[in-house]
């Protein structure tokens, strides 16, 4: 059983249309409560009084409710291959930007670049199968909810997802401290971003893979920035220069 305890995580987890046989528990009802009970009504989610201290064991960090479900939630999950068919044509978008994730294991980190994601209208997010940080409570409430919004695939191969994403028009970058600056790279319409573990970074594999490596230029004393704060300095330069997305 997986327990959404965040506010802001539970809001939009009914908001997404996505909640299915998840049920509300409440042993609380304060003003944010109430609306979270309000919006779960109108969305049709069951709804289960429940007593403080059967809350407090099955979901220790809750502030007085908590959507439990079977399973952790996600946004649509396509495999990379029917993910990059969409990608094909002429009427696919010539814009796009992939974030791929090189063994983010940390779930706070991975929700937070998820909520980033979400914020600045990323295509995808790949993860890898093995040493990733799963969907869990935690990464739900780091997403604040956007863990159910933005599309992620899982590869066995982060290597070769690089390989297919350079042939379907994607040119690769590794996030790295040695890398062009941010503001000076002349970035193409299809960007893939490589981004590395808290502390070791990007896997010399796939920064050799990759087409090039970018870095944010910094101006204080501490050495780097936590990978979801890169993340998101990242993906707000590349959608400032992409502009908005065509459903916004």
């Amino acid at each position: 059983m997986t327990y959404i305890t965040g506010f802001h995580a539970m809001e939009e987890f009914v908001r997404s249309g996505k909640a299915g046989d998840a049920t509300l528990l409440v042993a609380a009802a304060g003003p944010r409560i109430k609306k979270i009970i309000e919006l779960a009504d109108k969305a049709g989610v069951g709804r289960k009084a429940v007593r403080r201290e059967e809350l407090d064991a099955a979901a220790p960090d809750h502030r007085g409710a908590a959507i439990a479900l079977e399973v952790a939630p996600v946004a649509a999950e396509p495999s990379l291959e029917a993910w990059l068919e969409t990608r094909r044509g002429p009427e696919a978008p010539a814009r796009s930007v992939v974030v791929v994730l090189d063994h983010i294991e940390d779930p706070h980190n991975l929700g937070a670049i998820l909520r980033s994601a979400d914020v600045f209208a990323a295509d995808l997010v790949v993860v890898p199968e093995r040493r990733a940080a799963k969907e869990t409570d935690t990464v739900a409430r780091s997403s604040a909810g956007a863990v159910a919004y933005v599309p992620t695939t899982t590869v066995p191969n982060l290597a070769r997802a690089l390989e297919r994403l350079k042939e379907a028009g994607y040119w690769t970058y590794a996030a790295d401290m040695g890398g062009q600056a941010l503001p000076d790279a002349d970035l193409p319409d299809r960007v893939a971003l490589v981004l590395g573990a808290e502390g070791s970074g990007v896997s010399r594999l796939l920064k050799e893979r990759c087409d090039g490596a970018l870095s944010i230029p910094q101006y204080g004393h501490v050495d780097s920035l936590n990978v979801s704060v890169a993340a998101g300095v990242f993906m707000y330069e590349l959608r400032r220069r992409h502009g908005a997305p065509p459903s916004a």
